[in-house]
């Protein structure tokens, strides 16, 4: 008897494993994303008021956060418009300086595998700078950020606050743009956002390598049209980054 019941034990079916909830995923990604939206506060602000003084409907000027959902493409885009640049212009020049997601959709293919297709159509439309450095942070950890449902929400949970937020800050600039104080300047605020946003990334010689070229390079080719000193920068950070990560093995 006593070796019949040890193999009805045995041959039990094992018991299916709870999913992990997502909720404190979710929480956990809007926490996260705080700092981020502290440090977007001028540059979001700016922004706004810069697209009141565009001369076009408040609502219409701000229309283009949704639409570009990227604070460097829509700056860009202000600046083309102000100086009367065509349509044509305006959208090369967006597309030209949001190349840059080629790379990040690249980096975070491998982690997005497990995805559905729906699913990683929302996360395109979602990709920015601070999601992608957020996600790609959270997804190279020894644990991986969990598996691919896990890695969604929290990638989610990233972009819908920070899209969020950026609408806010943005209809907020648009709404306060005769009360802001007039030495808030885009070419001031932007950088000093991206610094910011850097920083907590370099922990690594390859890390500084690489943005202290980029950083460099696209300053002294700043004077190229349509934004492409920064593409230039981003190739030239990339490549010290891999010569420095190449010679650390």
């Amino acid at each position: 008897m006593h070796t019949g019941s040890r193999s009805l034990r045995a041959a039990a079916p094992p018991v299916p494993l709870r999913p992990v909830p997502l909720r404190p995923v979710v929480l956990r990604a809007a926490a996260d994303a705080v700092p981020v939206i502290a440090a977007y506060v001028p540059f979001g602000l700016t922004l706004g008021a810069t697209l009141a003084a565009s001369g076009i409907s408040p609502l219409v000027a701000w229309s283009s956060s949704p639409l570009l959902f990227g604070g460097a493409a829509q700056l860009l885009a202000v600046q083309l418009l102000g100086a009367g640049a065509n349509v044509a212009v305006v959208v090369l020049g967006a597309l030209v300086v949001n190349s840059r997601m080629l790379l990040y959709s690249a980096s975070l293919a491998q982690h997005a595998s497990g995805w559905s297709r729906r699913a990683r159509w929302g996360g395109a439309y979602l990709l920015a700078d601070p999601v992608y450095a957020l996600a790609v942070g959270r997804f190279t950890k020894p644990d991986g950020g969990g598996d691919a449902r896990l890695r969604l929400a929290y990638y989610l949970g990233v972009g819908a606050t920070l899209w969020t937020a950026w609408m806010a800050i943005t209809a907020s600039g648009t709404l306060l743009a005769g009360v802001l104080p007039d030495g808030l300047r885009l070419d001031v605020a932007a950088p000093l956002t991206f610094l910011l946003l850097v920083l907590p990334m370099l922990t690594s010689r390859p890390a500084w390598a690489a943005a202290a070229t980029g950083g460099l390079v696209a300053v002294a080719a700043s004077g190229l049209p349509l934004g492409l000193g920064l593409l230039v920068g981003a190739a030239a950070g990339i490549a010290a980054g891999a010569l420095v990560g190449g010679r650390r093995g």
